[in-house]
């Protein structure tokens, strides 16, 4: 078969769950016979792919393994040796985790997002072996089931890996009212649609980008080779979690000190407004500033069918906007990047929630806020790393090595501004030839980033044997 089978695929990959709460619980495992027996008895939880939406009835989870789970789960099966699979699989799975030294710098785990400060310092990196990620319709429900996989895991000899910063013990939120973040923006826009069955339609994504076990020239998914390791990895996914806390009162003042870069050009009355959009790509209800450089539209325009062929220069949407960031769509690439996407741009699918209650001022007021992301893709490294990368230096685009930009300025949003070495203006050219400037503090840290494989539910079946 030339393309995915959906009903292998777990369908957090297909699809955006509309139960408004949350949660993902982190386990390690003591030994393999307790975690096969652990799997076995929630798999069935797991929606595929081609479930009918009408159908995918909360609780709903999904199961990720790490590198050092997957070897606890295949410890007595000979065909699977990790020796062969360190060199078969992505090695940002097996290898260049997020919290190895040599990623930091470029990722931009650094400062108070440094990987020595993840969890809470509770644990590491190398003490998680498994995630449970849910979808509940309520809060009953979701405590009700979440004691029930804790007294599963605890009979089983499974170690949760609790965190004190959220009342459940584990990463847990909703889904927030009406999209909207806490920095203010509507969410959910841009989750592209895939193109399963390797037809090319206009405004899909290659399955190749989200899903292993189908390499290609323009997609070099790993395992390359045919053999027991790609059979395991066919039709899976990895998971890239990143814990982020947000800084909601530093983003509030800044777009209240700043309104004076909108001074004969933002809206009146929606200076703050406009300055947020120039950091986003997107007005606050989700509107291109492709398409509506001046001024929110009467009503919101949801279409993603723009790029940014007709605005070179950052005129009606900033090089360093977010949106431009993660997805420069039509910018030209430097030559090494634009070699290394043959296949199109690097994408994934994005699920997540938010935690914490919203903030509307500026001051403080101690209690934790932000987002759980959970990034989904068939290559680590070239996908989900590379977005981090572009996010923490713009060297990416030909655009941002000619002034008023420059190669080592950052995402205004999500930019590690501790990064060594970087241009952390904002810059905002005007029609005019002006440009208005300011100095970007810091608005996020990582709390916790890891990578998980979403085994297909065929593998997850032999996973539990």
């Amino acid at each position: 078969m030339s393309y995915p089978e959906l009903a292998n695929v777990q369908g957090i990959v297909e699809h955006r769950f509309v139960q408004r709460h949350s949660a993902v619980m982190l386990f390690s495992l003591r030994d393999a016979l307790g975690a096969k027996r652990f799997l076995a008895t929630w798999k069935h939880r797991i929606p595929r792919a081609d479930a009918a939406p009408a159908d995918l009835k909360a609780p709903l989870l999904s199961l990720g393994v790490t590198w050092r789970g997957l070897t606890i789960l295949l410890e007595n099966e000979q065909s699977l040796e990790p020796a062969v699979g360190r060199t078969e699989l992505d090695y940002g799975f097996t290898e260049r985790t997020p919290d190895h030294p040599g990623l930091s710098d470029q990722l931009g785990f650094t400062g108070s997002s440094s990987p020595e400060r993840w969890w809470d310092r509770q644990f590491t990196n190398t003490d998680i072996h498994l995630a449970v990620f849910a979808s509940f319709d309520n809060g009953s429900q979701m405590e009700e089931t979440m004691s029930a996989i804790r007294a599963d895991a605890d009979r089983l000899s499974l170690t949760e890996l609790k965190l004190n910063a959220f009342a459940s013990a584990a990463m847990s939120g909703e889904r927030p009212q009406g999209g909207i973040l806490h920095f203010g923006y509507r969410d959910g826009i841009t989750s592209p649609e895939i193109d399963w069955f390797d037809r090319s339609p206009v405004g899909r994504v290659n399955f190749r980008e989200f899903v292993m076990g189908y390499p290609s020239d323009s997609y070099k998914v790993a395992p390359i080779s045919p053999g027991p390791w790609r059979d395991l990895a066919t039709d899976a996914s990895f998971a890239c979690v990143a814990w982020i806390q947000q800084d909601v009162a530093a983003f509030n003042r800044f777009l209240a000190d700043n309104t004076v870069l909108g001074n004969g050009t933002a809206p009146a009355g929606l200076e703050k407004e406009w300055l947020a959009a120039k950091m986003m790509g997107r007005w606050p209800d989700g509107s291109p500033l492709a398409r509506y450089p001046r001024a929110p539209p009467h009503e919101t325009d949801f279409n993603d069918g723009f790029d940014f062929s007709d605005d070179p220069k950052g005129i009606r949407c900033p090089l360093t906007a977010h949106i431009r960031v993660v997805n420069p769509r039509s910018d030209k690439l430097t030559f090494p990047n634009a070699s290394r996407f043959p296949g199109g741009l690097p994408r994934f699918v994005r699920r997540g929630f938010t935690y914490g209650p919203r903030l509307e001022g500026s001051e403080d007021d101690g209690i934790e806020r932000g987002l759980v992301g959970i990034f989904m893709c068939a290559r680590i490294n070239e996908q989900f790393y590379t977005a981090l990368r572009w996010i923490n230096q713009t060297s990416f685009s030909e655009a941002l090595h000619r002034k008023p930009y420059s190669e080592t300025m950052q995402d205004a949003l999500f930019g590690s501004r501790s990064k060594p070495k970087v241009d952390t203006r904002l810059v905002i050219p005007g029609d005019n030839g002006s440009v208005a400037e300011a100095t970007l503090p810091g608005f996020i840290t990582y709390r916790g980033v890891c990578n998980f494989l979403l085994p297909g539910m065929r593998s997850l079946a032999k996973l539990t044997e």
